[in-house]
C-alpha cells in the first residue's frame, strides 16, 4: 500500500489527468521488443499516457510481439497476461506493479517514470496516426510544424511526399497534390470543407484568381495542431478531393491539459527590403475537469519585395523597312519578312508589398465520459498594400520601335531565329506605376459532438459555417513614356536580359504622361455544412458506420474598371510629370529609374482613384454568382482481425447547381448530378514491422467557376458565341493506391506508395452550330449582324475527354540513437516522388485539339530532405525542397506567342535552430530561402524568357516562453 501511494503521489505531480474515454481509444500499434520496459515506453509515446513502474524487474528479457488496433488497456491485458504483473489506471496515469512474492521489498521505493516529450515524440505521434489510419495518408503534428522553418501552412506541407507548393515573394501559397491542379485538392478545417482565395501580384501568374484552390498563405502555421493528407479515398470523407484531401485541425484545449501559456515574439530581416519586420504568436489554454478553453493569436507584419526581368512573350514580327535600314541586307530581309522571333516588353520590374497577417483561433471543449463537444472558431485576415513598377519599351507591338523615328542599329539572331541581341536608336521606353490594396478575410465556426450511446454505439454530429472574402478596392495604374537609345542582350543569360539605357532615367524631363487605368474587384465564398454519422459495433471484429451530409456553397465575383483614360489627349501633346509626385526606384539590381506616386498623380489630373463612379468615363462591370447544393449518404463497414483490416463502403452524392450572370438576364435553370462513389481500403500486416495497404475508390472533382459561369461574348467577325455551360458534370476519377510501409524499431521507417488515377468526364471546349435563336440567349449585340436567324458557332465546355496520371512516392526516416554522441543525436527525413500524366489540350477559341502534353502543375520529380540534430537543449534543422519544372497553363488567346507557359525547377534551402534555456524559455532562429532562389517562368515549349524573379533571403530571430 505504501508503494502505491508513493506512485500515485509522483504521478499527480508530473502527469496530466487521464480520462477513461481516452484510454478506450484504439490506436494502431506494433510492439516487437525484448522487455516490458521498452513496451511501456512505446505505449507511452503512442497514447500520450504516463507510466510508472518499479525499476529492474521490467528490463528482464521477455519477447513481446503485439500488432494491430488496440486501446492502451487492451494492449496491457495482452502483454501482461502471462506475467506476474498487473496494472492500475489512475486519473494521473498507469501504475504497473508486481505481486509481493515476485518483487523484492527492497525495490519498493525505487521507481521509474516513462514520460515522452520533444520532437521525437511528435514524429512518433504522426507515425502512429498514419499507421492507425486505414486510408493511405501522411501526417504532420504540431511540434513538427513548429520546429520547421515555416511561415505559413503551405510551407509545412511541402515535406510530405506528393505535395508541392507554389510561392509568392518566396512564401508558400497554394498546394498541389500528386501532380494535379490545386483546384482538385479538397481542404477541410476542423472537419468541414472550406475555400479561401487571394491572388498573385503578377499578371503572368494570374491576378484576381477566383477558383477552387485554397490559398494557404492566409494562415500562420501556429494555428494548427495537426494536418493529415488523405491520399486514398474512403466514403466517410467529403467528396470533391479528386487529387486528395488536406485535413487541418486547430489546436484544442485537451491537446495539452491543464494551464498552458505560450508567447513567441520574433523579428526578421530581408536582404531586399532591409527593414525589420515583426511577428508573434501566443496561445493560452486551460482545462477544468471535463471543460477546457483555448485562445491562439498570431500576427505578423512585413515588407516584401520581388524584383526581376520579364517579357510580354515572344513573337514573329514584321518590322518596317525604315527601322532596319542600318542593318545588313540579310538581316533587313529577315526582319521585314517577319522571320525573326522578337522578345516584347523586355521589362525590369519591382513588386513591393507591405503585408499584415492576423490569425485568431479559439475553442471550447467538453470532454465527458460519454459526451465530447467542441466549439472551434477561426478568424484570419491578410492585408496588403502593393506597389508595382516596370521599366520597358512600349512602342510598336511592344518593341522599342517608334515607326519613322527608331532605328535598329545592331542585331544578332541565334539558330532558333530568336533575337538575342538588339540595339535601338531613339527607342520608345515607358514606365508603369501601379498601386493596389488587397484584403482577404476568413471566418469559420464549427460545432462538433460525439456521443457514446453505449459501449458499442457512437453518434457524431458536425455543423459549421465558413465565409471568405477577397477584395481589391483599389487597383490603379499610371503610365509615362520617353525616348532613349536602348540595347537588349540575352546572350549571357537566356532568362534575364541585360538592358542598357543611354539616357538618364532618373530625370523628370525624360518622361511624359501616357495613360491611366482604374479597377476594382471583389469575390466571396461561403460554406454551410452539416453532417451526422452513427457507428455501430456488431461483433468484436465488425463495425458499421452510416452517415448523412449536407452542404451549400455560394460564390460571387465582381470586376469594375475604366481603361485608357486620357490616352488620346496625352498622345497629341507632351504632358509633363506632375511636380513632387515622382519616386526614385533604385532597389533593382540592374538599373534605377523614375516612377510615380500612383494615386497622388491620378488625383493631380482631376480623377478619383478611390471611386470610379466619380469619374466622367464609362464603367465596365462584370458579375457572376454560383450556388451549389450538395447532399450525400454513405454506409461503410470495417472488419478487423489482428493482421487484416478491410474497410468497404458506398457513397451516394448529389449536386444541384445554379448560375447567375449579368450577360444572361435570368438565372440559368438548375442542373442536378448524381454519383455513386464506392471505396475499398485494405490493411494487411504480415509481420510486426510491415504494413501493406491497398485502396480502390472513385472520387470527383468539381468544374471551375469560369467553366460554369464565364461571361457570354460574341465574336462578330467569325460569328462565334462564347458561353459557359452550367450543365457540366463533375470530373470523375477511378483510383488505385498501393503502399508498403516498413517500421524498424522506433527510429527508422520507410514507405513506398504507388497510385494510378483514370480521370473521365474531363472538361474541354466543344463547337456546335445553331441559329442564334436556338441558343435561347438574349441578344446583347443589337448593333451587330446578329439576329435570331443568324447561323453561329457556339463554343462552350463539355464533359468528353479523359486523362490519366500515375506516380510513385517514397519516404525515409532514419535515426541511430544507439550510436555514440554526436552521431546518436542526428537523423534525417527525406522523400522523393515521381509523377507522370498527360492530357489533350484544346484551342479554347475554336474547340480544336492542339497537342498532348503533361497535365498543368505536374512536376515529374519532387523531393525534400531534412537533416536534424537534437539534444535535450538544442534542436537544429536544415531543409531542402526540390520541385521539377512544370506547365502552368496553355492560354488560347496567346497561341500566336506560345504553346505553353510554365516554371523551371527550383531548390529552396531553409534552416532553423532552437536552444532551450530552461523549461520555460527558448531561443530560436530561422532562415528562409538561404540561396535566394530565382523563380523562372518560361514562355513556350522553346523555353524562352517570360518572368524571372528573386525575393531575397529572410532571417527570423525570436524567443519563446512557455508556462
Amino acid at each position: 500500500m505504501r508503494k502505491i501511494l508513493l506512485l500515485l503521489t509522483l504521478l499527480s505531480c508530473v502527469s496530466p489527468t487521464v480520462h477513461a474515454d481516452e484510454l478506450a481509444k484504439q490506436q494502431y500499434i506494433h510492439l516487437q521488443v525484448n522487455n516490458l520496459a521498452d513496451a511501456f515506453n512505446q505505449l507511452s509515446r503512442v497514447f500520450g499516457v504516463a507510466f510508472v513502474a518499479s525499476r529492474g524487474t521490467y528490463t528482464k528479457p521477455q519477447a513481446i510481439d503485439l500488432v494491430g488496433q488496440y486501446s492502451v488497456t487492451q494492449a496491457l491485458q495482452k502483454i501482461l497476461k502471462e506475467t506476474p504483473y498487473s496494472y492500475q489506471v489512475t486519473e494521473y496515469g498507469i501504475v504497473v506493479t508486481a505481486s509481493v512474492a515476485s518483487e523484492p521489498a527492497k525495490q519498493d521505493s525505487v521507481i521509474d517514470e516513462v514520460v515522452v516529450t520533444g520532437i521525437q515524440a511528435s514524429l512518433l505521434r504522426a507515425q502512429s496516426l498514419k499507421k492507425a489510419t486505414v486510408e493511405i495518408s501522411d501526417v504532420i503534428v504540431a511540434e513538427d510544424i513548429a520546429t520547421y522553418p515555416n511561415i505559413n501552412t503551405a510551407e509545412a506541407l511541402q515535406r510530405i511526399p506528393g505535395v508541392v507548393i507554389t510561392r509568392e515573394a518566396g512564401e508558400g501559397r497554394q498546394v498541389s497534390l500528386r501532380g494535379l491542379s490545386p483546384d482538385f485538392t479538397l481542404v477541410t478545417v476542423n472537419g468541414m470543407p472550406v475555400l479561401a482565395n487571394n491572388d498573385s501580384p503578377m499578371d503572368s501568374r494570374v491576378q484576381k484568381q477566383h477558383d477552387r484552390s485554397f490559398d494557404f498563405n492566409l494562415f500562420s502555421a501556429e494555428l494548427f495542431s495537426q494536418t493529415q493528407v488523405f491520399k486514398a479515398y474512403s466514403v466517410a470523407q467529403p467528396a470533391g478531393g479528386l487529387a486528395g484531401t488536406l485535413a487541418l485541425r486547430t489546436t484544442r484545449p485537451f491537446d495539452r491539459e491543464g494551464f498552458n501559456f505560450v508567447l513567441t515574439p520574433q523579428v526578421s530581416y530581408n536582404q531586399y527590403t532591409e527593414q525589420p519586420a515583426e511577428r508573434f504568436s501566443s496561445m493560452v489554454s486551460n482545462t477544468w475537469g471535463e471543460w477546457g478553453a483555448i485562445l491562439s493569436v498570431s500576427y505578423g507584419k512585413r515588407l516584401v519585395e520581388e524584383q526581376g526581368a520579364n517579357t510580354i512573350r515572344w513573337r514573329k514580327i514584321s518590322l518596317p523597312q525604315s527601322s532596319v535600314a542600318l542593318l545588313s541586307p540579310e538581316l533587313q530581309s529577315a526582319f521585314t519578312q517577319g522571320e525573326v522571333i522578337i522578345p516584347r516588353g523586355n521589362r525590369y520590374s519591382i513588386w513591393r508589398s507591405e503585408q499584415s497577417r492576423l490569425g485568431i483561433g479559439g475553442g471550447l471543449e467538453y470532454n465527458g465520459k460519454k459526451v465530447k463537444v467542441n466549439v472551434d472558431l477561426l478568424h484570419a485576415r491578410l492585408d496588403s498594400q502593393r506597389d508595382e513598377f516596370h521599366l520597358y519599351p512600349r512602342g510598336d507591338q511592344s518593341t522599342p520601335i517608334i515607326v519613322g523615328v527608331t532605328q535598329l542599329s545592331d542585331a544578332q539572331i541565334n539558330e532558333q531565329s530568336e533575337l538575342e541581341y538588339s540595339a535601338y536608336q531613339n527607342g520608345r521606353v515607358a514606365t508603369e506605376s501601379r498601386y493596389q490594396q488587397t484584403q482577404t478575410d476568413y471566418n469559420q465556426v464549427v460545432v462538433s459532438a460525439t456521443l457514446n450511446v453505449s459501449q458499442y454505439r457512437r453518434w457524431k454530429i458536425l455543423i459549421g459555417e465558413e465565409k471568405s472574402t477577397f477584395n481589391i478596392p483599389i487597383s490603379n495604374k499610371i503610365y509615362t513614356r520617353g525616348i532613349s537609345d536602348v540595347s537588349i542582350d540575352y546572350r549571357d543569360d537566356r532568362y534575364f536580359a541585360d538592358i542598357q539605357y543611354a539616357s538618364d532615367l532618373r530625370q523628370d524631363s525624360m518622361w511624359h504622361m501616357s495613360e491611366i487605368d482604374l479597377e476594382e474587384y471583389a469575390s466571396a465564398t461561403r460554406y454551410r455544412h452539416a453532417q451526422t454519422s452513427v457507428s455501430q459495433q456488431l461483433f468484436d471484429s465488425l463495425n458499421i458506420e452510416w452517415g448523412l451530409e449536407f452542404n451549400r456553397f455560394t460564390t460571387f465575383s465582381s470586376s469594375t474598371y475604366q481603361t485608357d483614360l486620357l490616352k488620346e489627349q496625352w498622345a497629341s501633346n507632351d504632358t509633363a510629370l506632375p511636380a513632387n509626385m515622382t519616386r526614385l526606384l533604385n532597389s533593382h539590381s540592374n538599373v534605377s529609374w523614375l516612377g510615380l506616386k500612383t494615386n497622388q498623380a491620378i488625383q493631380f489630373f482631376s480623377l478619383n482613384p478611390y471611386n470610379l463612379t466619380a469619374n466622367p468615363y464609362a464603367i465596365t462591370n462584370k458579375k457572376s454568382q454560383l450556388r451549389e447544393d450538395k447532399s450525400a449518404a454513405y454506409i461503410s463497414a470495417n472488419w478487423q482481425t489482428d493482421r487484416l483490416t478491410i474497410q468497404a463502403g458506398l457513397r451516394y452524392q448529389q449536386e444541384k447547381i445554379n448560375v447567375t450572370l449579368d450577360s444572361i438576364e435570368a438565372c440559368c435553370s438548375a442542373e442536378q448530378h448524381q454519383q455513386w462513389l464506392p471505396s475499398v481500403n485494405l490493411v494487411f500486416q504480415p509481420r510486426a514491422q510491415w504494413i501493406l495497404r491497398l485502396g480502390l475508390s472513385r472520387n470527383i472533382g468539381f468544374p471551375s467557376f469560369d467553366d460554369l459561369s464565364s461571361e457570354l461574348t460574341y465574336d462578330e467577325q467569325n460569328q462565334i458565341v462564347y458561353g459557359a455551360n452550367h450543365q457540366l458534370s463533375p470530373y470523375t476519377s477511378n483510383n488505385v493506391d498501393i503502399a508498403v510501409e516498413r517500421y524498424i524499431e522506433q527510429h527508422t521507417s520507410i514507405s513506398v506508395n504507388a497510385f494510378y488515377k483514370n480521370i473521365t468526364d474531363f472538361i474541354v471546349p466543344q463547337a456546335t452550330q445553331f441559329t442564334f435563336g436556338e441558343t435561347n440567349f438574349p441578344n446583347h449585340w443589337a448593333d451587330t449582324n446578329l439576329d435570331a436567324s443568324t447561323l453561329v458557332t457556339l463554343v462552350n465546355k463539355t464533359n468528353q475527354e479523359r486523362a490519366s496520371i500515375a506516380g510513385i512516392e517514397t519516404m525515409l526516416r532514419y535515426e541511430r540513437p544507439d550510436l555514440p554522441k554526436p552521431w546518436g543525436n542526428m537523423g534525417f527525413i527525406g522523400h522523393y516522388a515521381f509523377t507522370d500524366g498527360q492530357m489533350t489540350y484544346y484551342n479554347e477559341l475554336t474547340a480544336q485539339p492542339l497537342f498532348d502534353k503533361a497535365i498543368p502543375n505536374l512536376s515529374k520529380h519532387t523531393a525534400s530532405l531534412t537533416l536534424y540534430y537534437e539534444t535535450e537543449r538544442l534542436n537544429a534543422r536544415l531543409s531542402a525542397t526540390y520541385r521539377d519544372r512544370y506547365i502552368y497553363r496553355v492560354n488560347s488567346a496567346n497561341l500566336i506567342d506560345e504553346d505553353e507557359t510554365g516554371f523551371h525547377q527550383t531548390m529552396y534551402l531553409d534552416a532553423s535552430v532552437r536552444f532551450k534555456l530552461n523549461d520555460q524559455w527558448q531561443l530560436q532562429a530561422e532562415a528562409l530561402n538561404l540561396t535566394n532562389e530565382r523563380e523562372e517562368q518560361y514562355s513556350s515549349s522553346q523555353d524562352r524568357a517570360y518572368n524571372s524573379t528573386t525575393s531575397g533571403s529572410t532571417f527570423y530571430l525570436g524567443v519563446s516562453y512557455r508556462y
